[in-house]
């Protein structure tokens, strides 16, 4: 039997030494670290703290912007008056939305579960991120919206048709005890607008392309308002005002209701399929962002790269600016003059300046490319119907011939001139 010795190579101990001291430097070379860019003019700066950003909501007092990043699931707390990241708190797998009260400085976000069956909704604070309350609700694409005069907030599941109520109070102390209840309206309810000085709860359903409001008092339904197709979150309500700004994705339009007669006042054509819009802004213009694609396409190529600027009294739409790909959330800050857009697909919050020199490119005719994207559409499945039909004709003559012959009997053929098929046998004559 033999034996075999092991002598530990002097070497070794050097290269363990070289692979304890090179984890560090690896981990701070693959760690992203919030980053922001200073910029110019009309883009101050860009930041990057996270990936694909989507609802963005701006604390008028603090001027502190508070970003719902997708994945990894984080709600971010930034200053832009010093530059840098204060805090990141996860919501769940996937943060959906985030909104905030500049009164008491909470900051309200949704999130969802990696499969799906859970959702959450989370209150933190505004300065530190810590968070204050945390519940689940029911899951799907989920809108927020938020009462600072009632501090109450609602959360929409469109998949269960049912919206989450949720009554804060918050003790000297700081705790905060929540009475919660649901409401049932509408079959897919999604985006959600609140106008605390009425009273008012809108809500957006994209099964029924309706706004409905409510009073917030009896739970009575007031109105049911046609709007184009699919308006999505958030709703935006301007409570000086009392105009709500609804952004519909399909119908490729913003449409402003009058929020004391609960009419259609305006039909503004924008971007192909819009998702976010902001009105409180210094210059009294909207800002609509064009996010090109539906949500369920990452890093589409068709994604949108522009925001549609609109004159918030005339409600002609000025022209677009370019701001990266797929913007989504957008939100503004008056006092600072700022326009905070999130370009999800380019994994940025873009900073803008509320100017009214904006270099904007003259917009096309949405409308009108609307309605020739629709004719190419039914075109090519008019197209597609008749070739299918085409083929279905083909291959039932083919088999209706071939059922023909296989059901014909055989007849047995007879010689020209009617002479018979067997032989007669002749006599000779005598």
């Amino acid at each position: 039997m033999s034996s075999h010795s092991y002598r530990k190579h002097p070497g070794s101990r050097y290269l363990a030494l070289f692979f304890l001291l090179l984890a560090p430097l690896l981990s701070l070379l693959l760690y992203a670290f919030p980053a922001r860019a200073d910029g110019g003019f009309p883009i101050i700066a860009v930041l990057h703290a996270g990936q694909r950003p989507e609802g963005i909501a701006v604390d008028t007092s603090t001027h502190m912007v508070y970003i719902a990043y997708e994945f990894p699931s984080l709600v971010v707390g930034f200053d832009p008056i010093r530059g840098n990241v204060r805090w990141k708190v996860p919501v769940g797998d996937s943060t959906t939305d985030v909104q905030v009260d500049s009164t008491n400085h909470h900051v309200y976000a949704t999130g969802i579960s990696r499969s799906g069956r859970t959702g959450y909704f989370t209150v933190l604070d505004g300065a530190s991120g810590k968070i204050l309350f945390s519940t689940d609700t029911a899951p799907g694409d989920d809108g927020l919206a938020f009462d600072t005069k009632r501090q109450r907030a609602y959360v929409s599941s469109s998949n269960f048709g049912i919206i989450d109520v949720f009554s804060l109070r918050t003790s000297p102390t700081g705790n905060i005890s929540v009475l919660s209840s649901t409401l049932k309206v509408g079959s897919r309810p999604q985006a959600l607008g609140v106008n605390s000085r009425l009273g008012r709860l809108y809500i957006g359903d994209i099964a029924s392309n309706t706004v409905t409001v409510i009073d917030e008092k009896s739970n009575h339904i007031l109105a049911t308002i046609p709007v184009a197709a699919v308006p999505v979150q958030p709703i935006r309500v301007d409570e000086a005002s009392g105009h709500v700004y609804i952004v519909c994705s399909t119908g490729q339009e913003l449409d402003v209701i009058d929020g004391h007669t609960n009419k259609v006042t305006a039909r503004v054509p924008v971007s192909p399929l819009p998702e976010g819009v902001a009105f409180n802004t210094a210059t009294g213009r909207i800002y609509v962002a064009s996010e090109g694609h539906n949500d369920t396409a990452f890093n589409d190529t068709s994604s949108g790269t522009t925001i549609t600027v609109i004159d918030g009294q005339s409600f002609a739409v000025l022209g677009t600016l370019q701001v990266g790909r797929a913007p989504d959330g957008v939100e503004a800050d008056p006092a600072l003059r700022r326009i905070y857009v999130s370009a999800e697909d380019s994994d940025a919050v873009v900073e803008i300046s509320d100017s009214p020199d904006l270099p904007l490119k003259n917009a096309p005719n949405f409308h009108q490319a609307a309605a020739i994207h629709q004719a190419i559409l039914l075109l090519r499945e008019a197209i597609t119907v008749t070739v299918i039909l085409m083929l279905l004709t083909v291959v039932g003559a083919t088999l209706g011939a071939r059922s023909r012959r296989w059901r014909a009997p055989e007849i047995p053929q007879s010689p020209p001139g009617g002479a018979s098929s067997h032989l007669e046998k002749h006599t000779p004559p005598v």
